[in-house]
């Protein structure tokens, strides 16, 4: 609002015993008496007379200014706010207002009041109120125009004054105003895009046209390249010598891979002889060879190896190992068994539909270099164990740390020992909000990528359920494509927190595990870490014993290290005992780790 302003320009005493004044100074001005109890009496805006104020019961003389006043208001401690609740009007309003009359002088006198403005203010805000809910923001005209009309007509107001001549001005505020240049510029954007998409296109038509031409030229060329090239042998000699011919500025570079070809070769054919050779004495021990024939049979094998290496490299010369205390043609000493070791009872079954090895627990008898057991052979197992690694993403990234480094571990393991991983298939699921498959299921050979686990948020066991099983079904028909012997699936679960569904995992878990729906039910390790659930964990396992759940006062990364171990130790040995013949499986709690059913 506008700056205060005072209707009652002078206040004085009526004198009882001398003369006053007896005339308004100013035309404008109306004459106002008050006496001690209150009365209030203008006589037609006139001052009383000299003998009228001889002891006269009036004891003040007010002048009440009775001029319109033209004052212009802005609204912003009661802005109006529109439609949507979120955007707000400015507004203007330029109004007059005065003293009714003579009445509205003594009015006013007796309300006491200084300042007619909050009068005013008052009741133009009460005017207004709610009036802009019926506008959207870009509607500032509209409710302008409805404003006017609300406060066209001059309106009576209490105590004693008018208010005409009102002229409302309606426009959005400042963040209103670019809220709306901004639909105003996407509007203007949208008009050109429109305009400008018909030559778009026809730049576009016509770039597809220059590539087209352009691609036709390339293939020419690498026609050409591969019909000059077309005699070359493919293999690394014929791979570096045609680098060589494209680049002939780098012959340093064309000796460096031959040179590093040949260590690579010679590397390789090495390990193999020393490979061969300890089959060799492992075989002459356990009395399936003669010692005469070690010679000859070494000599045969290492050449196949050096021509398996892709080159003619001689191998090393190693001398034939000699079995302790034998002479040529003698059959090696028997010595008596170790005592046997028993195993875990917890085996898991064949998958259905599918020829499964004998399933009893099984005991092992190890052998060393100077005892054999049996001059028995024993027979490896011929078909494929079907193994999945479910883990949690959602871990901090200490955790994922040290289960990186167990996977890197693994996958050392498993490469480094073909008829161990021979008879495994390895598959690694990420799980978090959503379940993503990291290493697809397959034999783990060097050439095989080392899996990599990556930090992610949420959780969900019904996503990994629903992922897992059709996996499940996809996998084993595969491999049964193979004419290859499935095992009852492995599930190793491990978890670390809740899952965002809380109990709705439920019914997809049953999915999984139930074997009159699902022909391929996998047996369910689970390991639970940091903030899971023993609860939940024991629910999940297959079997009492396959739930285990780190101790309460063990940190998550000490945890996770436990867990990485347990996954490395618990898969190799298993491949050694199925490579060995044996399809037993074993379980022993991680470190650290105590039955999840305990737990609860």
């Amino acid at each position: 609002m506008s700056q205060p302003v005072s209707l009652i320009v002078s206040q004085s005493p009526v004198p009882r015993w001398g003369t006053g004044p007896t005339k308004a100074r100013e035309p404008h001005l109306a004459v106002v008496y008050a006496t001690a109890t209150g009365e209030v009496v203008c006589f037609d805006g006139r001052p009383l007379r000299a003998g009228q104020q001889f002891l006269s019961k009036y004891r003040t003389r007010y002048e009440v200014d009775m001029r319109p006043q033209h004052r212009t208001a802005v609204l912003e401690n009661n802005p109006l706010v529109s439609r949507d609740g979120v955007h707000v009007f400015q507004v203007t309003v330029s109004f007059t207002f005065r003293v009714d009359g003579w009445t509205g002088a003594e009015d006013w006198v007796r309300s006491g009041l200084q300042d007619p403005l909050p009068v005013v203010h008052g009741h133009l805000v009460s005017r207004f109120h709610s009036a802009g809910q019926g506008f959207g923001i870009e509607q500032a005209v509209d409710l302008q125009n409805h404003l006017t009309r609300l406060c066209a007509s001059p309106v009576s107001l209490s105590p004693g004054l008018v208010v005409e001549g009102c002229r409302v001005s309606v426009r959005p505020d400042a963040k209103s105003l670019a809220y709306l240049e901004t639909l105003i510029e996407a509007g203007w954007t949208e008009s050109i895009g429109v305009a400008e998409h018909v030559p778009n296109i026809g730049a576009a038509h016509r770039a597809g046209d220059l590539a087209a031409v352009q691609q036709e030229y390339e293939i020419g060329a690498t026609q050409r390249h591969d019909a000059a090239f077309s005699g070359m042998l493919m293999n690394s000699e014929g791979l570096i010598r045609q680098y060589l011919n494209t680049h002939p500025h780098d012959a340093a570079g064309a000796f460096a891979m031959s040179r590093q070809l040949e260590e690579a070769r010679a590397a390789t054919a090495e390990l193999q002889n020393q490979r061969a050779l300890g089959l060799f004495q492992v075989m002459a021990e356990k009395g399936l060879i003669q010692a005469g024939d070690l010679d000859l049979l070494r000599q045969h094998l290492t050449g196949q190896v050096g021509q398996a290496t892709g080159g003619h490299v001689q191998l090393s010369a190693v001398a034939t190992p000699q079995l302790p205390g034998a002479r040529p043609w003698d059959s090696p000493p028997q010595g008596p068994a170790a005592p046997p070791q028993q195993t875990d009872p917890a085996v898991p079954g064949p998958a259905p539909g599918s020829a499964t090895p004998t399933t009893a627990a099984a005991t092992a008898t190890p052998t060393t270099p100077d005892t054999a057991a049996s001059s028995a052979v024993p027979v490896p197992f011929s078909g494929a164990a079907l193994i999945y690694l479910v883990i949690d993403e959602s871990l901090n990234s200490d955790c994922l740390d040290e289960l990186n480094r167990g996977l890197a571990a693994l996958h050392s393991a498993l490469s480094g020992a073909p008829g161990v991983s021979a008879a495994l298939r390895l598959c690694l699921l990420g799980m978090a909000a959503g379940t993503e498959l990291r290493l697809p299921l397959e034999t783990v050979l060097p050439s095989t990528r080392t899996p990599i686990l990556t930090g992610r948020q949420g959780l969900s066991y019904e996503h990994a359920f629903r992922t897992l099983q059709a996996l499940l079904r996809q996998d084993v028909a595969l491999v049964k494509t193979q004419r290859t012997q499935v095992l009852r699936p492995i599930v190793f679960f491990l978890t670390g927190g809740v899952p965002d569904e809380g109990p709705g995992w439920d019914a997809a878990y049953r999915e999984l595990v139930d074997q009159g729906g699902n022909p391929v039910v996998p047996h369910l390790i689970v390991l639970g870490i940091g903030g899971a659930e023993a609860r939940a964990v024991r629910t999940m396992a297959t079997r009492p014993e396959f739930g285990f759940m780190a101790a309460p006062n063990q940190d998550a990364a000490s945890a996770a290290h436990s867990c990485a171990a347990f996954l490395r130790d618990t898969i190799v040995a298993y491949g050694q005992r199925l490579s060995s013949g044996d399809p037993q499986f074993s379980l022993v709690a991680p470190d650290g780790f105590r039955a999840a059913e305990d737990a609860l």
